[in-house]
């Protein structure tokens, strides 16, 4: 009975018109999303023989299958394994949601083939699982890679500020030493220069003896 309705929905599909706003193809301006006709002269609301279809009961669907799968089954958006392992494998099937990340999408895939689920949104369950367990293989090595580069940076930089800080301590050693021979040097001068003065006044004692 289902499949009937299915296949009764598809042929209606196909002769189903693409509802628009009218004149919207002729003005910029208008939005094509449909919107159900007001005016009190207008030949689309009276259903005038040549112009545009409107939205009516007999384009819809069966309302059996309304809102199912081309499969039969009933679309339930998944976000976590929880929700995953909750459904009814007979009448329901999983349509992982857009805001999951490649690495949970490829452990739920993993999850929906082990317990065999069917996932409406993806044609090829497989090829898809190997293509992001590619992909996350990839960005692990990349990841690794940058963080070995940072490392080594890092390395270089504290062997750069070690290097500094000793040349840096050297100096101020330096500098402290030089001043130390400066004042000692100085001190030396001063002694004898004091001790020519010294000498000085005892030549000028003698001479006036």
């Amino acid at each position: 009975m289902t499949n009937k309705l299915l296949s009764l929905r598809n042929q209606n599909k196909k002769r189903k018109p693409h509802f628009v706003v009218h004149e919207s193809t002729s003005y910029p301006r208008m939005k094509p999303k449909w919107k159900k006709t007001r005016g009190n002269s207008s030949g689309v609301r009276q259903k005038w023989r040549g112009r545009r279809a409107t939205v009516n009961p007999g384009y819809g669907s069966p309302q059996e299958v309304k809102g199912l799968h081309s499969s039969g089954l009933e679309k339930v958006i998944v976000n976590n394994a929880a929700e995953l392992l909750a459904l009814n494998h007979a009448t329901q099937g999983a349509v992982i949601a857009s805001s999951v990340g490649n690495r949970k999408r490829a452990e739920l895939l993993k999850l929906a083939q082990e317990k065999k689920i069917r996932i409406l949104n993806v044609k090829n369950v497989p090829k898809l699982v190997e293509k992001l367990s590619s992909e996350l293989a990839v960005r692990k090595k990349v990841k690794s890679e940058k963080k070995s580069v940072k490392g080594k940076k890092e390395e270089e930089k504290k062997k750069k500020a070690e290097e500094k800080l000793k040349k840096e301590k050297e100096e101020a050693d330096k500098a402290k030493a030089d001043k130390k021979e400066g004042k000692e040097k100085t001190a030396e001068e001063n002694k004898t220069a004091q001790e020519e003065q010294k000498e000085a006044i005892e030549k000028e004692l003698i001479k006036r003896q």
